[in-house]
This record gives structure tokens, sequence and C-alpha cells, in this order.
């Protein structure tokens, strides 16, 4: 597998070295505008969602907050399509989703269109699992946010867990390259982590163990997220806190 070459670290630590505050604001792309979208087709009878949708994917598709449910998606495409449409060009895809299931309406949300394909790169080819740039985009199609290759769109870090977890669970035997993982890293640490629980980011932790220093918070946040209800520090509880937010984001998206 290929490794980051000189340029890629070079990104990579100017983006450590960015103070969080320079991180997109979640809130310029609002997630349950996707939800309206949804919604807003309903009440248009030639772009109404076929049955099927209407009962599933506003309720499983899409969870309470927006976020879309990639998973399913994934196994809804592979119910209706079986393997068939890993291989279909894009207008082929749009044919059949747009006839089957938007009554003709041409009118699949983009923002669908863009996991699609993001779906179809991770189960025709190992890029998303060794290339940083590729897992940025994946991610970023993942999480309903802005798709775009010529532009550095680096995800937040519970975003960048979400599109670790559904990456392992379309290829559970696939390992994330060191490239990939230590992008994640740079992820984490820019959101001022310093400790990454296997069960949320892998094998991310030895890598982020280059770029942060804080060794000592690192074990006391550990050992609070193992079990330990004994620390009061509160550079240790926003860690666990965080963690917490991170992992209830990968269970809504999941």
């Amino acid at each position: 597998m290929p490794r980051y070459d000189e340029s890629t670290r070079d990104f990579m630590q100017k983006f450590a070295e960015q103070p969080s505050s320079d991180h997109k604001d979640k809130s310029v792309l609002d997630p349950l505008r996707t939800a309206r979208m949804v919604v807003k087709g309903l009440e248009d009878p030639r772009k109404a969602l076929g049955k099927a949708l209407v009962r599933v994917a506003t309720k499983e598709i899409m969870s309470k907050e927006g976020a879309l449910k990639v998973l399913y998606l994934f196994s809804f495409l592979n119910d209706h399509y079986k393997r068939d449409w890993w291989d279909w060009e894009p207008e082929t895809l749009w044919h059949f989703l747009d006839r089957d299931h938007f009554n003709g309406g041409g009118s699949t949300p983009e923002e669908i269109k863009e996991a699609v394909m993001a779906l179809q790169v991770c189960v025709n080819t190992m890029s998303p699992y060794e290339n940083w740039h590729i897992f940025e985009n994946v991610t970023n199609a993942f999480c309903l946010n802005p798709v775009d290759f010529s532009t550095l769109q680096p995800p937040d870090v519970d975003e960048a867990a979400l599109g670790l977890q559904i990456l392992r669970k379309i290829q559970p035997q696939t390992p994330f390259d060191t490239e990939v993982l230590m992008y994640v890293a740079v992820c984490a640490h820019a959101a001022g982590l310093c400790y990454l629980p296997k069960e949320l980011f892998f094998e991310t932790q030895v890598h982020l163990d280059k770029i942060t220093f804080e060794y000592t918070l690192r074990d006391a946040a550990k050992k609070a997220w193992e079990g330990d209800k004994t620390s009061k520090d509160e550079a240790v509880l926003i860690q666990i806190e965080r963690l917490k937010e991170i992992k209830s984001f990968i269970e809504k998206g999941i």
C-alpha cells in the first residue's frame, strides 16, 4: 500500500497547527436540509418517493437529526438491485433510482447521489482505505457535506470516526493504511483530543502519539473512559465528554 508522501505530510502538519476555531462550522451545512428536501418532495406528486422510500427511507435512511444512515442505504440498494448497481454508470444508477423510487421525477437528492457514488468507490476499490484524500471525500459524502475533489475539506473528528466505522463495516477484512489513520489522527489533534478509543478509532492512537505530547492527559482520559470515575480533572472530563459525543454521532449515523 502507498505511504503518504512529503506533500501529504506537509498538509497534515499545516492542518494540525491550525487552531480548532479555523474549522468549518457545522451550521454552514444544516443536515436537516436534506430531510426537508425529502418532505418537500412528498408534497409534489410528480416527485413523490415510492411507497418503499416513503415508509422506509425517511425513517431509516435518514435519522431524526437528518443524518444519513449509510449502511441502511447500502443494504437498501443491495436488496433492490443485488450487486448489479456496484458496476453501474451514474446515468444508469439515477435512471433506476428515479424510476423505481422517485416516480420518474429525476428528483434523487444530490446528497443521496454522492453517498451512492461513495459507496461504489468503497465496494469496488481500496482507495478509501489507502488514500487520505479519497477517505476525506467519501467521509464527506457519508456525512452530507459538499464533496469537491479540488478543495481540501477535512471532516470534523466525529465525522472522520464515522467514516472509519462505515468503511470497516463494508470491508471488514481490509486494513486502513497508515496515511488514512494519520489523517484521522490529525483531525483528532486539531479537535484537541489526545486519547482515541479503539472501539471508535481503531488503531489511530499510535499515530496521534506522534503529533501530540499530552501523554499524562492521554493516560488519564484512557483510565476514565474505561470506567474510572475518580478523576475530577476538568481537562479529563472534557476529553470524555467529547468522546461520548463522538460515540453518539457514530451510533446515529451507522
